[in-house]
């Protein structure tokens, strides 16, 4: 389960490691996208909009395309209109992190 901790909140963090969630064919990416798709926790979800924003922010020519690729984009898209407010936060978040990447 996903929970705030330092190295989410890291830039540091990210900067070194954002590529390797593309390594074993997107693996963790992958496993960051079911996590999207099957949780109801609202920290959970809040987490995981945060580290695809974080991902494509340091990751954004291969990150976009992955991120469309396995879905992750339009489900990100989609929580911007969550019930709980901070994973709509984090949500919108990614998404402008996605869109200003180029």
């Amino acid at each position: 389960m996903l929970q705030w901790s330092p190295s989410h909140t890291s830039e540091n963090f990210w900067k070194q490691n954002a590529t390797r969630l593309n390594q074993d064919n997107q693996q963790l990416l992958r496993q960051l996208t079911r996590i999207l798709s099957t949780s109801t926790n609202p920290t959970v979800l809040a987490v995981a909009c945060h580290d695809v924003g974080q991902y494509v922010k340091y990751n954004a020519k291969d990150g976009k395309r992955y991120l469309q690729m396995l879905g992750a984009k339009q489900r990100v898209m989609e929580l911007m209109t969550h019930e709980d407010a901070n994973v709509r936060y984090h949500a919108l978040s990614s998404t402008q992190k996605y869109f200003a990447m180029t």
